[in-house]
């Protein structure tokens, strides 16, 4: 099969978690004796629009810069811009391509599905996030809380206008005084006019994606988030992602009442990861006179104003220790360093690797119970779950670690098998061939 798989981004340049499963997409089929071509945005603030292509791992990648912001609507740009159909188009008809497989679909889905269609070709969807359902990926509002969901147009249109710097002050210091601009502005022809172009954008991204031949759901969640918000989800798929490569080695056995817990965040350092929420319990706990530690691994994110003020909170405990960037391959050694991982994020958090690479070392994690975060970590059975953005109950859930005996031992023996990327990818090639032959 000749595949062509379309992406945001791609690495070596672009390395987060969308970027990588295409990536691992790529070297699979690859070595598995299949032709493969990638298409992918490079940079969204060039001067101009180009396309470089360059051979990578076996494979042509086709680079492209361009400015997502340049002409008359750039909101439309960022999901509907005609360069970028012409140049995926120019691509496809440079080869025999069987199918198109798109990654995510951020700034690229409308583009990518219609043209595919156009030149005859199936089209598959793997969801990484939300971008068909709102325009800053997680359905975080600006204002830092978790969002339900587009359930009208104004609501998104709102949500879209405070990232703009006139309302982010108010949005998040003087929330009911913005609530009151709105109620009075919301009939004017700006509002009026910003609230169709997103009525616009909602009904664009819903007919592509419900034109897709599959749709890829890594969790349940999503498929049932989708299908809340009036997506057609009878060709979604539920395939839970798999590990590129297995560890090769899992720590020994540690009780906690034996030493001190090891616990350990590994992740972005920004607010909807949460990572403020484990700093406090665990700093709670050792000013009760605990034994516990916490490990921090991530990069840290620009402008570092929220690990700034986190570093401060933290700097009086020894215990709590800020790691630092660490790559994919010291991933088993940083997890094998752990009794748990926490995941204390504020977002929905579709099917987390940073879970399916802790179990995968035998390490139980405490997670907030929310979206997909909840659906691979069974309370008490493979992990703990607390409340969402509740410190005391995160305390609480690590504190039953230090005194009920075998509770981490028990965890440890309820962590399911993690499927394998071999597995994932025997799984989808399967779904290309009933596609290609039926199409």
């Amino acid at each position: 099969m000749w595949i062509l798989i379309v992406a945001h981004g791609f690495p070596p340049t672009h390395s987060a978690g969308a970027e990588r499963r295409a990536e691992r997409m790529a070297n699979w089929l690859v070595a598995n004796q299949h032709e493969v071509e990638v298409f992918a945005l490079e940079k969204v603030d060039d001067i101009g629009f180009r396309v470089e292509t360059v051979h990578q791992n076996g494979y042509k990648v086709h680079r492209v810069y361009y400015n997502v912001n340049a002409g008359d609507n750039p909101f439309r740009n960022s999901y509907e811009y005609a360069p970028i159909a012409d140049a995926i188009r120019g691509v496809l008809t440079g080869a025999k391509f069987d199918l198109v497989h798109l990654v995510s679909g951020f700034l690229l889905a409308a583009q990518a599905i219609h043209t595919a269609h156009e030149c005859g070709l199936p089209v598959v969807v793997t969801l990484t996030e939300f971008w068909f359902l709102c325009t800053r990926l997680n359905l975080i509002r600006v204002r830092g809380d978790l969002c339900t969901g587009p359930e009208s147009a104004q609501k998104c249109m709102r949500c879209l206008a405070e990232e703009q710097r006139r309302y982010q002050f108010l949005a998040q210091r003087a929330p009911k005084l913005l609530d009151a601009y709105w109620s009075l502005n919301q009939y004017l022809p700006f509002a009026q006019n910003a609230e169709e172009e997103m009525a616009r954008r909602q009904t664009v991204l819903r007919d592509a994606l419900n034109t897709a031949n599959m749709v890829i759901c890594p969790s349940h969640y999503l498929s049932y988030k989708f299908a809340e918000f009036g997506f057609d989800t009878r060709r979604f798929h539920f395939i839970r992602q798999g590990l590129a490569r297995a560890p090769e080695h899992k720590p020994a056995a540690h009780e906690a009442t034996a030493d001190v817990l090891r616990l350990g965040y590994v992740g972005q350092m920004k607010p909807h990861k949460g990572v403020d929420l484990v700093i406090d319990a665990v700093a709670e706990i050792i000013e009760s006179g605990r034994a516990v530690s916490l490990d921090l691994w991530g990069p840290e994110p620009e402008p570092p104003d929220y690990v700034v003020r986190l570093k401060r909170r933290s700097s009086a405990y020894g215990s709590i220790r800020w790691r630092g960037q660490y790559s994919g391959a010291q991933v088993w050694d940083v997890l094998a360093s752990l009794d748990v991982l926490v995941m204390p994020s504020r977002w929905y958090e579709n099917s987390p690797n940073a879970i399916l690479e802790a179990y995968a070392m035998g390490v139980p994690v405490i997670a907030t119970n929310l979206g997909g975060m909840a659906e691979l970590v069974e309370h008490e059975q493979s992990g703990l779950l607390f409340e969402l953005d509740n410190t005391a109950d995160l305390c609480r859930q690590i504190v039953r670690l230090l005194d009920e005996p075998g509770l981490l031992h028990r965890l440890r023996a309820g962590i399911p098998p993690v499927k394998t990327l071999e597995q994932e990818m025997k799984e989808i090639v399967a779904h290309y061939e009933r596609l290609i032959e039926h199409h």
